[in-house]
């Protein structure tokens, strides 16, 4: 089972951490996170609630600052003073717990919004653009549907279109299928497999296990703001050496 230390940075690392810390006041919610994902590489973090996991997925695209530490995306090191935010979320996409569609757009508007305004194509590349990535979450047929018309694993899978859209160099999923009713959970997660499968490389927090197993390249477990422990599914899902790790893969069964 691979150890978190000793951070890698050759040629395939396309994401690389290395000892991130965030704090809000005086609580340190992580304590020098190192962790490093290859290109076309799936990561699923998993662990308790409160563990860090969306925290750590957050410092990531910036949505949260981290208090110490690097993040290099790509090669560049995106934790410097003057990183250009914008340039830097067009290279992550990112997919939330809630959806946040915009309610008076379609699901064409929701998806062509950032290609027009961040990357400037014109109305009609956007739309051709927005289409095509609406079509490969199986939504072609729903472009000029508004999101109170949507199901919510319909309005996740647009969410997940216009990330997508983007064409960004990796992809972070926080626990995307949390705000679905369960008979929904399913769709959603077969888009993020034709996402895996094309290779997107891919950071994923979850509670869907199976999911976990079937998918990730890699797993990794979080525990009070650190890494406990990273392997393949096999190795940390289904015979973990480690007893905390063990006594939630219990727990999740059950």
């Amino acid at each position: 089972m691979a150890a978190q230390n000793n951070i890698g940075m050759d040629g395939g690392d396309l994401v690389v951490i290395h000892g991130l810390h965030k704090s809000y006041g005086t609580v340190e919610v992580l304590h020098g996170i190192n962790l490093t994902v290859k290109k076309g590489e799936a990561v699923v973090i998993v662990g308790s609630s409160g563990s860090g996991k969306s925290t750590c997925l957050r410092c990531i695209n910036r949505l949260e600052e981290p208090t110490s530490g690097r993040i290099i995306v790509g090669g560049d090191e995106i934790t410097g003073k003057n990183v250009d935010l914008n340039a830097l979320r067009r290279r992550i996409g990112m997919v939330f717990q809630s959806i946040n569609l915009y309610p008076h757009k379609t699901a064409l508007g929701n998806v062509t919004l950032a290609l027009r305004k961040v990357v400037g194509l014109s109305k009609a590349e956007a739309s051709e653009k927005a289409l095509k990535y609406l079509e490969l979450v199986g939504l072609g047929h729903k472009a000029d549907s508004y999101p109170a018309q949507l199901s919510g694993g319909q309005q996740q899978r647009v969410g997940i279109a216009r990330a997508m859209a983007l064409e960004p160099q990796v992809m972070l999923f926080d626990e995307p299928t949390s705000a679905l009713d369960p008979e929904l959970v399913g769709e959603v997660l077969n888009v993020m497999v034709r996402t895996k499968d094309m290779g997107m490389t891919m950071i994923v927090v979850t509670h869907e296990m199976q999911f976990a197993r079937e998918v990730a390249d890699r797993v990794v477990f979080m525990e009070k703001g650190t890494i406990l422990a990273q392997g393949t599914p096999e190795e940390i899902l289904v015979s973990p050496q480690n007893p905390r790790i063990r006594e939630f893969v219990t727990r999740t069964k059950s």
